[in-house]
């Protein structure tokens, strides 16, 4: 039943539409210009309307009737094209105008008189296309007659927007209280289950309220206060058990993590270790016990009570997962589905405003079937119409029955989609091409609806986003989409069912190619998305070839992007498919690091609307580019390797979002000023050439919002161009950054006149000012009628003598100030005052950061202010870099939880030349007491004594570097101290009597080499202690005692001279080995021993050793360590490890040197490591031999690393012809390497690179080269840094 309510959505605002264009001056003018048949023009326009009187009635009639179904099928394929030959006599009318205005012609008659007497070769074959389309439209207009098709059956349900828009900001859900006072229950008991983590199955149909349910229980202020770490992740069917890692590490951190797949559990571990912690993971459809058994191994490491709910439609993964009762979901009580039905409707108001619909209602309501979704659509639905003739409507529908025949989705959501308005079905069926759970931005998608045409352009071509947003809000008050459950509030989804509806209504048109799925693309496909790997291979997306009218082309992906990722694209997508898809409106190629330019056919492509080249290597675009006069949204976030624009920008007289955030663009070319459309431009950057903009340019883009820099301002020649960029007046500026060159200015009186000329807007939220060069800064900057502003960073103003008077913005939360190389002084004036008695300064401040400011010596409180704090609200104060300040830091701070102090060597060293005065005169610390969390003190002397009070009981987070004063720790430690780092305190000879406090869980040891380290006593009352780093310090230990710490987790040693071994410490015991997973020893040069008997370690994920040139033993019984993943040997003088045969596990295998390594490494059984995927070899070509001609590796490897083999000169050809799941192949250092191997290299590699190899370089030369042939078939290939293919 694909598609099978599909027929209005797609076609009768399309034909509108063109009737429109049709019937246009503009249009008919072209004709008349061209010389161009324009009685055809009006056959067409009556034909367009002849077929969409008929439309209603075929939507009806489609969803029984076959041939129904396949005539408004043929019809949408003409509507497309029809829609795709004015797009190109609209492009064309667009080029004609650009031209002439080129030519600076004004008058109309000329423009045409001029174009119509040049040879244009468009014209050439257009009459013959529209007859072609004219005869198609009027064979299916004769069909219609054959097919029984009327017009005016169907009497419509009101599709007026909602007056007031819906969101469920408490995600309350009707007729679950039973349910969640149950599972309440479960999840506050700490003996739920004979594990210690409880996993609680909530199973139930699609829809019927799971993810509510998980989300009601998840939010509950009870149950977060009961854990101590919550996270939620959304599985999906698309099981990937990294990014299910990925995704829970991300919800408790709140930030991006860019950790590489083989840490992520580690990480997850560690996130976890020893707290209750409460995980959602929604979705699950796998019911594969060994991928289950592989994504909760981290969670035993939590504590006792810990809770993970997992949703699942399907009993099957139910059983497989719990550990307590499984939760069956029923559906709602036909009541309960009533009054949340009623609840969408009304949009929370009180349904006994409308009594004459409730008993309708409340059979509407059955008829949803006890599905909470399918209510939430339906009075979504209802709440656009409420009246008793539409509900009625709605409840006598006979699609409701029509509609039960198709088992894919359900009738109420069908229903729901059936009576949306025409405008919000094509934006709704748009979204099939994204993948379920997919995470959109809102402001992206409604630049794709733009770009496709989804939202109709008014005649000044304004509020296109504005609608785009008012449809999107739309969607979101329907329940047709939903906010997204994770830490990024601004993204947003759908549900599954949902999802399929999108798939179903959309049809053949819409279509996703899954990663790792074979799929047949229908040749007529117009919006077409793929799931994005790491090699996009021309193989994997061959089946685009045939499309010719494809619109969309964008790639997706499901798991969080990592900035450090490579990804690559094989260049034959832009070579062979880009040319033969002229139709399309809609290209991204973002975050593929092998795209470094556009072809120059780009230009070709004049539908284009929307192109995303964020990310990506590109370093020049290619002038064509300016000829794609739609062009509405140019994208080039974070390519940093583009330093200009073409110089003909002027031309893209339609695009509104130019965002070059993140690239290295020199200047802005000339007349930007005429892209009167521009919305967002995150960036203007003067230049001094001619070829550059002036700043007199941005005046005449009224229309900016958002972001904008206006970067070299320095290139400003008159003060009087900069008043003319008329910032003042652009309203919806939130964000501003003004910023001159780094040079020092000669005309400080010019800067200053400059800056005054570029007052911001009220309206404005966040400013920074970087490199200003007067002395003094204008008034407007700190006036209190910047209501708005909420961040400020003042940056290397280096002339400035004094600060603006910020104190008095009511608003601001976060101050940065840096190199202010001339502030000597900061007092009233920083507050807001002339002296006299103030208001409140800074009411609003939470963040203060002071940087680099040489000369500034004093820091004076506001005057007349008593005993009322100056900043009330300040939580984290930092000061790195000010070696004059003295004196006194503000005496009054209630609410800091954060002080970091750097490099401020005289603060606080003495007041007076004849009395130390203790921290306490100078700090309040009794404000200090509940409040302070953090300290951080870096080369300030000072500050040794703020050490010795015992009234920072809340300090949770500690580090001390350089401290030289004294020779012991003193003991005045907060009992709730978790994290400790003590670097380059040179003269530390020892650690309290009493030890470090128990709660502990992070040391850091670096550059002390005098500490003695700690005692067996005070090591084994570190109970909480996870994590240890021990660089350069404590000299004097000899050996170090592993055991001894109870729950050690990482310990990372590094430059420790003395050590010579690594012992089972005295008193320790088996089970604290049991926690350690991380560890790393590097420079000791005289580590000779590991435990005899080897490391008793069963949960040892990574060891490394590296430059420890006396060691020539490494563990024994190595194979014994099963959880072993990544191993890596980095040592000169070992002679022999694993006999045993390597750990069954690993995963990653490095080993470079081990020059004295005997080579006969077959009992090392690495053929028999099937979870080996990454092997790296470095400086050891005889080693590299003997795995190759023994085919000793894993057929299962997927990246080898060959490098530093000066003398190897050709590669084995059966070692690596075996590896049938080799991937990657990475070749680098190998002077003299010049043959690969005859028999050729895998043929399942997808990338070669060669770095370094000078012979091989000039062998592997594309065509040219000796080598050549053995690699033209691997679709990714990097020579010296260049991709060649």
């Amino acid at each position: 039943m694909a598609g099978a309510l599909i027929g209005e959505a797609f076609l009768s605002a399309s034909i509108q539409t063109l009737c429109d264009k049709i019937a246009s001056g503009e249009f008919m003018d072209f004709l008349r210009g061209k010389k161009l048949d324009r009685s055809l023009s009006e056959k067409l326009k009556m034909t367009f309307m002849t077929l969409d009187a008929v439309l209603d009635d075929a939507e009806e009639k489609q969803i029984e009737k076959p041939r129904v179904r396949k005539w408004l099928d043929e019809l949408k394929h003409a509507v497309f094209d029809a829609e795709d030959l004015l797009a190109e006599i609209d492009t064309e009318v667009l080029r004609s105008k650009v031209e002439a205005d080129e030519y600076q012609t004004k008058k109309t008659s000329q423009v045409w008189n001029f174009l119509s007497t040049s040879f244009n070769p468009f014209c050439q074959g257009m009459n013959g296309r529209i007859q072609e389309l004219f005869q198609r439209l009027e064979h299916l207009a004769k069909q219609k007659d054959l097919l029984g098709l009327i017009g005016g059956v169907k009497e419509k349900v009101s599709q007026k927007t909602p007056t007031t828009s819906f969101v469920e900001h408490d995600f309350s859900a009707c007729g679950r209280d039973g349910d969640k006072k149950k599972l309440k229950r479960m999840l506050l008991s700490d003996d739920a289950s004979s594990s210690h983590i409880s996993v609680i199955p909530i199973v139930g149909m699609g829809g019927v309220g799971k993810t509510t349910l998980a989300q009601l229980l998840y939010n509950d202020k009870n149950i977060k206060e009961h854990f101590d770490v919550t996270a939620w992740a959304c599985v999906s069917e698309d099981f990937d058990a990294m990014r299910v890692t990925k995704t829970l590490i991300e919800s408790i951190i709140s930030k991006p993590c860019s950790l590489q797949d083989s840490l992520l559990q580690v990480e997850l571990r560690e996130q976890v270790r020893e707290k209750k912690f409460l995980f959602v993971l929604d979705d699950l459809w796998n019911d594969n016990y060994s991928d289950w058994d592989l994504v909760r191994a981290p969670f035993t490491y939590g504590a006792r009570g810990s809770k993970v709910i997992v949703t699942t439609r399907n009993q099957s993964v139910a059983s497989i997962v719990h550990t307590g009762p499984i939760h069956s979901l029923e559906q709602l009580s036909h009541e309960d589905c009533w009054l949340l039905l009623a609840k969408h409707a009304f949009r929370n108001e009180n349904p006994s405003a409308h009594p004459d619909l409730e008993e309708i209602g409340k059979q509407i309501a059955r008829k949803c079937d006890g599905l909470p979704l399918a209510a939430k659509a339906i009075g979504g639905l209802l709440g656009c119409n409420v009246g008793y003739k539409e509900w009625s409507h709605v409840l006598n529908s006979n699609l409701w029955e029509i509609l039960h025949t198709d088992k894919s989705v359900l009738p109420s959501l069908r229903l729901s989609y059936h009576y949306l308005p025409t405008y919000l079905k094509q934006c709704f069926a748009y979204l099939s091409i994204f993948p379920k759970d997919y995470e959109f931005e809102k402001e992206n998608m409604i630049l794709l609806w733009m770009a496709v045409g989804l939202i109709p352009q008014d005649g000044s071509g304004k509020g296109l986003e504005e609608l785009g947003e008012r449809y999107f809000d739309e969607l979101l008050s329907r329940s047709l989409l939903q906010r997204s459950l994770i830490w990024k509030s601004s993204s947003f989804t759908m549900h599954d069912l949902i999802n399929d509806l999108a798939m179903s209504v959309s049809g053949e048109f819409c279509f996703r190619l899954d990663e790792g799925e074979s799929h047949e693309v229908l040749k007529r496909v117009r919006h077409l998305s793929y799931m994005r790997g790491k090699f996009d291979s021309a193989a994997k997306l061959k089946s685009l070839d045939e499309i010719k009218c494809l619109r969309t082309l964008f790639p997706t992906s499901l798991r969080p992007y990592n900035k450090w990722e490579s990804l690559y694209v094989s260049i034959k997508v832009l070579d062979d498919l880009l040319p033969s898809v002229k139709c399309l409106r809609v290209l991204s190629l973002s975050r593929y690091k092998n795209i470094t330019q556009l072809p120059d056919n780009i230009g070709q492509h004049l539908n284009l609307r929307y192109i995303d080249l964020s990310y990506t290597a590109v370093k020049k675009l290619p002038d064509t580019l300016c000829t794609l006069y739609n062009l509405q949204t140019l994208l080039l976030v974070g390519c940093s390797s583009l330093v200009e624009l073409p110089p003909d920008m002027r031309k893209l007289i339609n695009l509104r979002h130019l965002d070059i955030s993140g690239t290295c663009i020199k200047e802005m070319p000339v007349q930007m000023g005429r892209l009167k459309s521009l919305r967002t431009l995150t960036a203007f950057v003067l230049g001094k050439s001619t070829r550059s903009g002036g700043i007199g340019e941005l005046g005449q883009l009224s229309n900016l919002r958002g972001k904008l820099s206006i970067l070299n301002l320095q290139n400003v020649v008159n003060p009087i161009d900069a008043l003319g960029a008329n910032l003042k007046d652009k309203k919806d500026l939130n964000e501003v950054e003004l910023a001159w060159g780094r040079e020092e200015a000669d005309d400080s009186i010019k800067e200053r006149d400059v800056l005054e000329s570029l007052q911001p807007s009220v309206n404005l939220v966040k400013l920074t000012i970087r490199f200003y060069g007067g002395t003094s800064f204008p008034d407007w900057l700190g006036d209190s009628s910047f209501s708005n502003i909420k961040v400020m960073h003042l940056s290397d103003c280096s002339t400035c003598l004094s600060l603006p008077p910020v104190g008095q913005l009511p608003t601001l939360e976060e101050l940065y100030i840096e190199r202010m190389k001339f502030v000597m002084s900061i007092g009233v004036e920083f507050y807001g005052g002339n002296g006299a008695s103030l208001s409140q300064p800074f009411q609003s401040l939470r963040k203060l950061k002071f940087k680099e400011m040489p000369e500034w010596e004093e820091w004076l409180s506001s005057p007349g202010r008593g005993q009322s704090p100056d900043f009330p609200l300040l939580w984290e104060l930092i000061l790195e870099n000010c070696p004059k300040l003295k004196g006194n830091l503000p005496d009054h701070l209630p609410s800091l939880k954060k002080l970091w102090v750097s490099d401020c060597g005289v603060l606080h060293e003495r007041a007076t030349r004849t009395k130390w005065i203790p921290w306490s005169l100078i700090v309040n610390t009794e404000s200090l007491r509940q409040s302070l969390a953090e300290l951080k003190i870096v080369r300030c002397p000072g500050l040794s004594s703020l050490l010795e009070t015992e009234s920072l009981s809340s300090l949770r987070r500690l580090e001390v570097q350089f401290l030289s004063r004294t020779d012991c720790l003193q003991p005045h430690f907060s009992n709730r101290l978790q994290h400790l780092s003590l670097v380059g305190c040179a003269s530390l000879l020892s650690f309290p009597r009493n030890g470090l406090p128990t709660s502990l869980t992070f040391l850091r040891i670096e550059k002390c080499r005098r500490l003695e380290f700690l005692s067996h006593e005070m090591m084994a009352k570190l109970t909480s202690l996870r994590n240890l780093d021990l660089g350069d310090s404590c000299d004097s230990l000899r050996s170090f005692p592993l055991g001894v710490f109870p729950k050690l987790s990482v310990l990372q040693i590094s430059g420790s001279k003395n050590l010579e071994s690594l012992a089972i410490g005295e008193g320790a015991d088996d089970e604290n080995l049991t926690h350690l997973y991380n560890l790393c020893i590097s420079d000791c040069p005289n580590l000779v021993s590991f435990p005899h008997g080897g490391l008793r370690t069963p949960k040892l994920v990574q060891f490394r050793v590296q430059v420890c040139e006396n060691l020539k033993l490494l563990p024994d019984r190595i194979h014994t360590l099963t959880a072993l993943r990544e191993l890596a040997i980095i040592t000169r003088n070992v002679e022999s490890f694993a006999e045993g045969g390597l750990p069954p596990n690993l995963q990653s295998f490095t080993i470079s040197g081990c020059e004295k390594l005997r080579p006969s490494v077959e009992y090392w059984g690495l053929q028999r490591l099937v979870s080996l995927r990454t092997f790296f070899i470095y400086r050891r070509e005889d080693l590299l031999e003997t795995v190759l001609k023994e085919q000793l590796l894993p057929t299962t490897l997927h990246s080898l690393v060959i490098s530093g083999m000066k003398s190897l000169k050709s590669l084995e050809g059966k070692g690596l012809q075996h590896l049938i799941s080799l991937q990657e192949l990475d070749i680098w250092y190998c002077d003299s390497l010049e043959f690969l191997p005859k028999e050729g290299l895998p043929a399942s590699l997808s990338f070669l690179s060669i770095q370094k190899c000078s012979s091989l370089e000039k062998r592997c030369q594309k065509k040219t080269g000796q080598e050549w042939s053995k690699i033209a078939h691997i679709p990714f290939i990097q020579i010296d840094g260049q991709f060649i293919i």
